[in-house]
């Protein structure tokens, strides 16, 4: 009888088992809302990619009508398409440090930099035009070599543009900023606007080619 009476009763084992199931849904619910919602604070404070190409892939040159320059400046012009095609966040790439590398030398030469004036500015799905213009004065800023070669009509090929600056997105919840680099090419450095070329998309470093 003892024994009989120290036996759990069918109905409270259905009950225990019952309440240690439901427990561990309560659980697994609770891991998997934690998860979404920290994949969703994760996504959100991720940066947004911004688009940029360089319109018609060239650098334009103002006409050098002798040598040395007028004034010993020769003027650049860089016009950059920008594109946000997020809807959750305005981006801005700030502190823009242009520089011009002669791809096509052996080794590879600095040919210039410079920065730009003015942040890029691109609310959510929108698109932006800016553009830079830096006189410059060799052969401190440009190596006289290619202010001959501007001179003389025969500019520069396959060069590269690397953009370095700090992008940020900004969102309702947070502002992230981190530095950017970008890469375009094959650019062109000539004398004169571009020839309704097609512009050249330009790759953040984790995106660019291998050759860049």
């Amino acid at each position: 009888m003892a024994e009989q009476g120290s036996k759990m009763p069918s109905w409270w084992r259905r009950f225990r088992w019952l309440y240690a199931a439901r427990c561990m849904v309560a659980c697994v619910v609770t891991l998997v809302a934690v998860a979404v919602i920290v994949r969703a604070v994760v996504v959100m404070l991720r940066p947004e990619k911004l688009q940029l190409k360089l319109a018609g892939g060239r650098v334009a040159v103002d006409y050098i009508p002798s040598l040395p320059p007028p004034r010993n400046v020769v003027v650049f012009t860089v016009v950059l398409r920008a594109n946000n095609p997020g809807g959750r966040a305005t981006i801005v790439y700030a502190n823009v440090t242009v520089r011009l590398t002669d791809a096509a030398a052996a080794p590879a030469a600095r040919i210039t930099e410079f920065d730009l004036p003015q942040p890029i500015d691109v609310a959510q799905r929108m698109a932006h035009e800016a553009s830079a213009v830096a006189r410059l004065e060799p052969p401190e800023d440009l190596p006289m070599r290619y202010v001959r070669a501007l001179y003389e009509g025969r500019g520069v090929s396959g060069a590269e543009m690397e953009l370095s600056g700090v992008l940020s997105t900004h969102t309702a919840m947070a502002t992230t900023s981190v530095i950017t680099t970008y890469y375009c090419w094959p650019v062109t450095i000539a004398v004169g606007p571009s020839d309704d070329a097609a512009d050249v998309p330009c790759f953040d470093k984790l995106d660019a080619p291998a050759h860049v």
